[in-house]
């Protein structure tokens, strides 16, 4: 976005090509939405603006000495809600962006440019400003830097630069902001450039933005070849989609078993089979929670919030009186011989002139690779281009070779905690979930630990009662058996006595029976008598 007269905004031209910078300002760097713009005066794609170099060698207006920078205290707590680096469920004691990120952010952008040429400095004011109290008017800081709410009309402007804005306390001449006439570190002096006196930087706090330039640049490169939000979309929806999916057949199972077997036994039931496979249900949680993290706290703000570093860097482009690229196409100026003491005069950048080392190129396929196209959140950059390094020795010409570099630097912070902050957004909900899952399994199959315990007491009771009437029963069995075989010896022994005692009692009352005399036995014998019989009684009777 770029302004021809004060305050006018100009929307991104599609489809211009063009690399390089106008007679007054490099151009360059992208926008989405749109980024920035710069209020400049009437006929500005006449001639330059920029910062004076002092005659007075102790001077410290201007380049002299650095340009003084200040940050309004405020600033801070005004941005820092708009990172998104912190916007998620992390454990509070991790802050992936602070006060000091942000400030450290915004030198870095400064070094981008003073890193690259010798008489173009920074320096911080801020806590000498603070100590006055005086706000923007503070007299030490030709730089303010703030952050506000977008004015009406700008709400799609992300950031944007004023030179010599009025009503600021400065002490311009009466009626007139902008005075002619700017020495430049050659030593020439150019009658027709504006000189800047004092600029402002305002950040709007109603975009967001990020700091993790190094893990979002990784989108911003696949979004160079293809469709990386449809990609995206696609990857970690499926993924989730799948994953709801298989969990809600596991919670069918549990109801299918409650249906069957009655809520409790069917609960317990259902969660005991769930146990048989935890693993499984773990992954499938992780699967369901990190997906909407991932896009709505990782990748989202990647391809949405601006780079704050990049912006901060491009903006500073505009404070040293640098336009976009593509503002002015058919003003584009690319570098045909590298800027040198040989090349260092006003004259040699006039193109057309017989020995420019620069010409008009509104044609330029680079020029969307300047720091200083249009802004916007898939191209951002924090680095310049060769082409943008020659156009600040254009805009800030100087005489020594000595104090020349050869290429641009690039000073850049490897910020990559994308996967920490993913980490620290998914590990609470993922750890509470999975916790709560392992309680109420564990408090179900306690409680039917302890139904199966107390059934196995009762079955055991059961049994123990049976038991003991089975072995009354057979001892009572067993005492009628030996009981009866007793009598019935008695009984037996008792009638065998009888028995006997009658067969010795008819055997007593009956005599034997006389042997018949035997006729021949010889003189002086006598007849055996059987054993066990009775002699028989003498009567008297002579044989």
């Amino acid at each position: 976005l770029a302004c021809g007269t004060p305050a006018h905004f100009h929307q991104p031209a599609a489809g211009r090509r063009g690399m390089g910078w106008t007679r007054m300002a490099l151009l360059g760097l992208g926008a989405h939405l749109a980024s920035a713009w710069v209020t400049l005066p009437d006929a500005y794609t006449d001639r330059k603006i920029a910062w004076p170099m002092p005659t007075e060698p102790l001077s410290d207006t201007g380049l002299g000495g650095g340009l003084a920078f200040a940050i309004d205290p405020q600033m801070c707590d005004r941005l820092l809600p708009q990172f998104k680096e912190d916007d998620n469920l992390q454990v509070s004691v991790i802050r992936f962006v602070t006060c000091e990120d942000i400030n450290d952010a915004i030198e870095r952008a400064m070094t981008t440019w003073s890193n690259n040429h010798p008489y173009i400095k920074f320096y911080n004011v801020s806590d000498e400003c603070a100590a006055l109290g005086e706000g923007v008017a503070c007299d030490l800081a030709e730089l303010w830097i703030d952050a506000k709410p977008p004015a009406s009309g700008n709400e799609l402007v992300a950031a944007f630069v004023l030179h010599n804005p009025e009503g600021v306390g400065r002490n311009y001449k009466p009626g007139k902001t902008w005075d002619t006439g700017v020495r430049y570190p050659s030593g020439e002096v150019s009658n027709d450039d504006w000189a800047i006196e004092f600029t402002t930087l305002t950040f709007h706090t109603h975009m967001c933005w990020y700091l993790d330039a190094t893990f979002c640049s990784q989108f911003r490169l696949l979004n160079d070849n293809f469709d990386v939000n449809l990609m995206m979309q696609f990857v970690i929806w499926g993924i989730w989609s799948i994953s709801f999916l298989l969990l809600f057949l596991r919670l069918a199972q549990i109801f299918f078993f409650v249906f069957r077997f009655g809520f409790k036994v069917g609960l317990r039931r259902a969660i005991r089979a769930q146990s048989q496979s935890m693993v499984v249900t773990y992954v499938l949680l992780f699967f369901l929670i990190s997906p909407p993290i991932i896009w709505f706290k990782i990748f989202v703000p990647c391809v949405t919030c601006y780079d704050f570093e990049a912006t901060a860097a491009h903006e500073i482009g505009h404070v040293l009186g640098f336009t976009h690229t593509d503002s002015f196409p058919n003003q584009h100026k690319v570098a045909t011989k590298p800027f040198s003491k040989a090349t260092c005069e006003l004259r040699d950048g006039i193109p057309g002139k017989s020995g420019s080392a620069v010409e008009l190129d509104p044609n330029d396929p680079l020029i969307e690779e300047s720091i200083m196209f249009h802004l916007t959140t898939r191209k951002s950059k924090t680095c310049l281009t060769t082409n943008d390094f020659q156009g600040l020795l254009y805009q800030y010409p100087v005489c020594d070779d000595d104090l020349i570099l050869t290429e641009a630097v690039c000073v850049k912070q490897e910020r990559n905690v994308g996967w920490l902050r993913f980490v620290t957004a998914t590990l609470p909900p993922f750890v509470f979930a999975s916790v709560a899952f392992y309680c109420l399994v564990e408090l179900a199959l306690y409680y039917e630990n302890k139904e199966q315990t107390k059934n196995r007491w009762k079955l055991g009771g059961i049994a123990a009662v049976q038991e003991g009437r089975r072995r009354k029963a057979a001892t009572k069995e067993d005492k009628k058996y030996a009981s009866g075989i007793f009598g019935k010896g008695i009984s037996k022994s008792i009638s065998r006595a009888r028995s006997m005692s009658k067969d010795l009692g008819r055997r007593g009352s009956k005599a034997p029976k006389p042997r018949p005399a035997q006729s021949a036995q010889p003189s002086g014998s006598v007849a055996a008598q059987p054993s066990g019989t009775s002699r028989p009684a003498d009567n008297g009777v002579a044989l």
